[in-house]
């Protein structure tokens, strides 16, 4: 829907009326400083002002008879031309008194529009020069020239100005007085009309650059970024306009920089109103940058023929003006099609439209008419027009950095948000492993132990067979419920480390023992170096990460075989290296951080069990960590691998290592009674019948009430399952101590979560995790009950 005129009217209001109040504002503030026009001191009369000649830059005469002139004299509006060199002659009188006032303080000859380019002589004797070098031209600028009093004379006195002009050329009234009546509004004419424009178009042209490069950043900004160079152009322009020093520029190069610069401000605009309203016309940007490409070439090709460009400068400046209608006519359209949607928008049309009335105001006046004593416009309006600029810059800058705070605080949220889903979705998965763990390990424990009993009992060479491969299975079922309660364990933080003094060969004659099978089936050698080295370790839970590295090697090496060796680092106090060399297939680098990862098999995407289930190295890196053992790999492919565990050093010594205790003699089993509490029917049989082909007695419950519903009666031990309907084991075994105080137990379980683990660990009781085998199962029945009483009476 298309604003209507009323809308826009209000949007126009009410966006631009900060802009108004601080044009008005500033405007006010010059008007009020402004000086007036200065007065001669008394006794100073000016009789006649003549015009004596005039040549162009080239040197060729347009005058040289004297011209009576009214001052402020313009050469451009008299039919003469604005570019050149002409010498003036005042007439004046002083009195006597003005003589002798004049050498007793210091007197100065105000003119406030001589062009900086001059020299001047009173009564025949030179009194100012601005050491003018040939060619060098120059602008009106105010000037106070201090007048010696021996120059004056009283009665009648000549003055003598010649200046030299790029534009403008003429001069205004001379006026003589004491300098302390003239150089107050002298000083602040000056700051008006020169160095407070200097100051603020240099403050402009430096922000300016930094909105250039915003937006040579961040090229969406493209009405920005080309306001930006508008700036930046005009502001240079300016400040060439109002500095009176000599650049040291030749008048073709100076006057062609001039033009380059109003080229290319008139072409700045044109793309900024197209940028701004977001409308591209293809015939305007093609003849803007003809223009912008074609007209200083034309003024390059015009030096030889127009040294100072006067001509070329006449005709071309004068044809930019064609550039301005496509962009008023945009400008028009867009504000009355969508009005000005934001202050921002509102804020670089008003400076858009005041630098084209500035730029309009200073062709026509000084270029067209030729005035001496007009003030440029553009000066200020750069200044007055850039706030809007700023503001839109600042509000961009405040608007980023808003956008990214609240996209942190989006981000944030999202994050919080995710965090708690992945929390919830974790402890999810770890109940549901946990119970599906639980579940699993019941019948798995329950077959196991009736395999096992099948093994021992069946005779038949055929049923033995079935017997065995049935073992096997549940053998490879048990080890991957192991490893996932291994892991259970090292993440849960219940596993206690017990640092010692180990002999590091006697663990590796274990793990060698332990594994030498799995070698000799695939033909492979495994061999253990020689050491005398003792550690300071755990040696439980590093036979652990051995263990899993040497099988580890095993598995994924198919010729050649694996080497076991312990080296020596860093002196005397240094460490022990223990290192696993393998001649397998390799780990590609990219690849060598994922395999500590469970579950993950490199190169078995079958899934092949013969290559095991992917948790031993997720078990080893977890066990090193717990250890504080350094754990690194080294691998080519095609040639194998080596993984190494740094051990902190104990002794060099090997007779002080501490050595195992020894093992208490096996209590004999035969006619001790033994209480099974088992809710799973199944698994409560099979623990029933192992015992029983022991020589036990074994009687068997299903719940904590059962237990408690018996009368008292005396055991050797009970062996009871961790989680009941009704309780746990722990209650069972504390019920039964409050009867038979110091009464072994044994806690069997399938739980795996991280809390059960703690607290079965806090007890103090013996623990068999299921599933298990019968052997590990008559162990602790041994243990326990060797420190119990002899078998009691049937």
């Amino acid at each position: 829907m298309k604003p209507s005129l009323p809308t826009v009217l209000r949007s126009l209001t009410q966006s631009w009326v900060g802009g108004l109040w601080l044009l008005a504002l500033a405007l006010a503030a010059y008007f009020w400083l402004l000086p007036a026009p200065p007065v001669d001191a008394p006794g100073v009369r000016w009789l006649s002002a003549q015009r004596l000649w005039m040549h162009d830059v080239s040197g060729a005469v347009l005058a040289d008879q004297p011209v009576p002139v009214s001052l402020p004299d313009s050469w451009k509006p008299a039919g003469l031309q604005a570019a050149g060199v002409g010498r003036y002659r005042l007439d004046f009188e002083v009195s006597d008194e003005v003589v002798r006032k004049a050498k007793r303080e210091p007197w100065s000859l105000r003119i406030d529009y001589l062009n900086c380019v001059h020299t001047i002589w009173l009564n025949g004797e030179l009194l100012h020069s601005t050491l003018p070098r040939p060619g060098w031209l120059g602008l009106p600028a105010p000037s106070l020239i201090d007048v010696p009093g021996r120059l004056l004379q009283a009665g009648r006195n000549s003055l003598e100005i010649e200046i030299q002009a790029v534009q403008q050329g003429g001069m205004s009234p001379a006026v003589l007085a004491p300098k302390a009546q003239l150089q107050h509004d002298h000083v602040m004419l000056r700051l008006l009309t020169r160095d407070a424009l200097i100051v603020l178009n240099l403050i402009w042209i430096a922000f300016s650059l930094f909105v250039v490069l915003l937006w040579w950043m961040r090229r969406q900004e493209a009405a920005a970024g080309l306001f930006g160079l508008l700036v930046l152009v005009g502001g240079l322009r300016n400040c060439r306009y109002f500095i009176t020093a000599d650049l040291g520029l030749s008048v073709g190069a100076e006057s062609w920089l001039y033009f380059l610069a109003h080229v290319l401000t008139a072409c700045l605009q044109g793309w900024f109103v197209m940028a701004l309203v977001e409308r591209h016309l293809s015939w305007f940007n093609r003849a803007l940058w003809a223009v912008v490409i074609g007209f200083p070439l034309l003024g390059l090709l015009a030096l030889p023929f127009d040294p100072d460009l006067r001509l070329t400068r006449g005709y071309l400046q004068g044809a930019l003006i064609f550039t301005l209608p496509p962009s008023i006519w945009l400008m028009g359209q867009w504000v009355l099609r969508e009005g000005l949607r934001s202050s921002m928008h509102a804020g670089l049309a008003v400076g858009w439209a005041a630098l084209l009335v500035a730029g309009v105001h200073d062709f026509i006046f000084g270029r067209v008419i030729g005035l001496v004593n007009f003030n440029h416009w553009m000066g200020w309006m750069i200044p007055l027009a850039s706030p809007s600029f700023v503001l839109m810059v600042v509000q961009r800058v405040v608007k980023a950095f808003n956008d990214i705070e609240e996209a942190n605080q989006q981000l944030e949220h999202k994050v919080e948000v995710r965090t708690r889903e992945l929390a919830a979705a974790n402890a999810a998965k770890s109940h549901f492993l946990a119970s599906a763990s639980h579940d699993l390990r019941q019948p798995v424990a329950a077959i196991g132990l009736i395999t096992d009993l099948l093994r021992v009992q069946v005779t038949d060479p055929k049923v033995r067979g079935l017997a065995d491969r049935l073992t096997r299975a549940v053998r490879s079922m048990e080890s991957l419920l192991k490893g996932l309660l291994d892991l259970s364990r090292l993440d849960s933080g219940t596993v206690e480390v017990q640092r010692q003094r180990v002999q590091l060969q006697t663990l590796l004659d274990a793990v060698a023992s332990h594994e030498a099978e799995a070698a000799r089936q695939k033909g492979l050698q495994l061999r253990v170096r020689r050491t005398h080295a003792i550690a300071w370790t755990d040696p439980v839970l590093l036979e652990q990460v051995l263990r899993n590295l040497v099988g580890n090697a095993i598995r994924h090496t198919q010729q050649g075989g694996v080497l076991v060796g312990v080296r020596h680092r860093g002196g005397p106090a240094g460490v022990w290296e223990v290192q696993v060399w393998d001649t397998g297939p390799g780990i590609r680098p990219e690849d060598q951080p994922r395999i500590f990862e469970a579950f993950v098999q490199l190169g078995n995407p079958g899934r092949e069990r013969s290559q095991g289930l992917g948790l031993g190295l997720a078990i080893v890196q977890r066990a090193a960590h717990l250890l504080q053992h350094p754990l690194r790999v080294q691998s080519q492919v095609g040639r194998g691998s080596c993984f190494t565990v740094s051990l902190p050093s104990a002794s060099q010594t090997i007779g002080t290592a501490s050595a195992a205790p020894p093992n208490s003699e096996p209590a004999r089993l035969d006619g001790r009674r033994v209480l099974v509490v088992e809710d799973d029917e199944a698994l409560g049989e099979s623990l029933v019948l192992w015992l029983r082909s022991w020589g036990l007695d074994a009687v068997a419950g299903r719940s904590l009430g059962w237990v408690r519903a018996q009368a008292p009666q005396h055991w050797d031990m009970v062996v009871s399952d961790h989680r009941l309907p009704d309780g746990n084991g722990r209650d069972v075994i504390g019920h039964l101590r409050r009867h038979q105080p110091g009464l072994p137990g044994l806690i069997i379980t399938g739980d795996t979560s991280p809390q059960q683990l703690a607290e079965l660990a806090a007890s103090g009781l013996p623990v068999l995790h299921k599933p298990f085998r019968a052997e590990d199962l008559r162990d602790l029945l041994s243990q326990g009950m060797s420190r119990s009483s002899p078998p009691s009476a049937r």
